[in-house]
């Protein structure tokens, strides 16, 4: 089944991730992240503690390799790492059309679904029954509905 949640999926792609923002240019950590997050229109920006050991992941792979400037270690992408970043290209775009989806989803839809929905299931365990049958009704309703614009079947 496909996860539409992008969190997931940038987990398994992160490394080219970097790599794509290192294609530009050399950088050094802290703009590492900064740029991811430019990248992911802030739906994501990566901790310190996700970036520096991919970082040395990929130097392990050579598809990096840093050099000390200053106090800052700057990394540069290899020809190995051009490599490849090119052959998971085609992931790497579908990834950013899920996220584009996921963001326009969100700023149309999701200001108010997702702080309900959080609401819901923190208060749930404490509807009447006539409630949570209201709820359950409610879903099912919404579902066919969202599976008939989709153009798919009820499952």
């Amino acid at each position: 089944m496909y996860d539409v949640r992008p969190r997931l999926r940038i987990r398994g792609m992160f490394k080219y991730l970097v790599l794509e923002v290192l294609k530009g240019e050399p950088l050094h950590g802290y703009e590492i992240i900064q740029r991811i997050g430019e990248m992911l229109g802030g739906e994501y920006e990566p901790s310190p503690g996700v970036v520096y050991p991919t970082l040395q992941l990929l130097e392990d792979m050579d598809y990096v390799v840093s050099e000390r400037i200053g106090r800052k270690n700057v990394y540069h992408i290899t020809e190995k790492g051009l490599d490849a970043l090119k052959s998971h290209e085609s992931e790497l775009k579908g990834l950013m059309r899920d996220i584009e989806s996921f963001r326009e989803f969100t700023r149309e839809v999701g200001r108010e679904f997702f702080p309900l929905m959080r609401r819901l299931v923190v208060s749930y365990s404490s509807l009447s029954d006539e409630g949570k049958e209201r709820i359950r009704r409610s879903f099912r309703e919404l579902m066919e509905e969202v599976r008939s614009v989709l153009g798919e079947r009820n499952e």
